[in-house]
């Protein structure tokens, strides 16, 4: 026994928003939600549009939903989605491991990832350490002082 299609109705100002997002936004999870709704809303199969996004279609049943509820803002990740950080910004023992690190390793990003494995005993890859580096000197959210010598290019 198979459910009734769902489609949504959208008015000129919804689409124009909904395409914004679509082209514009800065997060992919966000554009690819937007574009699912687009295409329900042309009259594609919410079945079709999983196979097309490579997602489930409960998956793009509940942002036709969220988006039904709330509008917009149900597109949105909601707060404690995701991946926790490996390497936190706030997590002082992260700074202070990273900064001894580069103190011994200098430039080179292979043998301070593998410094910050052992001494963290947590796995990661060197786009990790390079990543959480920038947020440290870009942000300035170190609270201890990393050397000018360990600029990572």
């Amino acid at each position: 026994m198979s459910r009734k299609e769902k489609h949504i109705d959208l008015i000129e100002s919804e689409q124009i928003t909904l395409r914004e997002g679509a082209k514009y936004h800065p997060k992919v999870e966000f554009r690819e939600k937007c574009r699912a709704l687009l295409l329900n809303q042309a009259g594609v199969t919410i079945k079709q549009i999983a196979t097309h996004l490579d997602v489930n279609h409960n998956t793009v049943g509940n942002w036709i939903n969220a988006w039904e509820t709330v509008g917009i803002v149900g597109l949105n990740r909601k707060i404690g989605q995701g991946r926790n950080p490996i390497l936190s910004v706030t997590n002082a023992n992260h700074i202070q491991q990273l900064d001894k690190a580069v103190e011994i390793h200098s430039q080179n990003v292979k043998a301070i990832q593998a410094e910050l494995v052992k001494e963290l005993n947590t796995s990661m890859s060197p786009d990790t350490v390079k990543r959480f580096f920038k947020k440290i000197i870009i942000h300035g959210d170190a609270s201890v002082d990393v050397p000018i010598k360990a600029k990572i290019k």
